[in-house]
């Protein structure tokens, strides 16, 4: 496969993998960088069906609401810019969803202003 493909569909899961919700049980109530890597790979191949060469992330994620991380996944030599942010916590169980910062967001149009005419008289 090409390697603009394998970016395609790279981001196409990383979109994909932004509606599931990942989750570590740990002691400290965050995610330990590694394991986070780890489980963001694995869930962005589940949805992509496409091999990632490597995540990695800037840090261990807190087990707090709100709470974000960054990572760049990387495939075929392309990079994708991902953001991994705490949704829930409950115990020890730190859930969170990863968030695709690559793709292009659609525009959305805004409403039309009605043009100034200029009067005579």
């Amino acid at each position: 496969m090409s390697r603009p493909r394998t970016v395609a569909a790279l981001t196409a899961g990383a979109l994909t993998v932004a509606a599931l919700a990942g989750c570590s049980v740990l002691g400290d109530r965050s995610v330990p960088r590694s394991d986070l890597e780890g489980a963001v790979k694995q869930l962005m191949e589940e949805q992509s069906g496409q091999q990632v060469d490597s995540v990695s992330c800037d840090g261990d994620l807190a087990g707090e609401v709100g709470a974000s991380v960054r990572c760049t996944a990387t495939a075929g030599g392309e990079q994708v810019a991902l953001t991994v942010t705490t949704t829930d916590v409950d115990g020890n169980d730190v859930r969170y969803e990863v968030r695709n910062d690559t793709a292009s967001p659609t525009p959305t149009p805004s409403p039309s202003e009605p043009t100034p005419s200029a009067t005579t008289g």
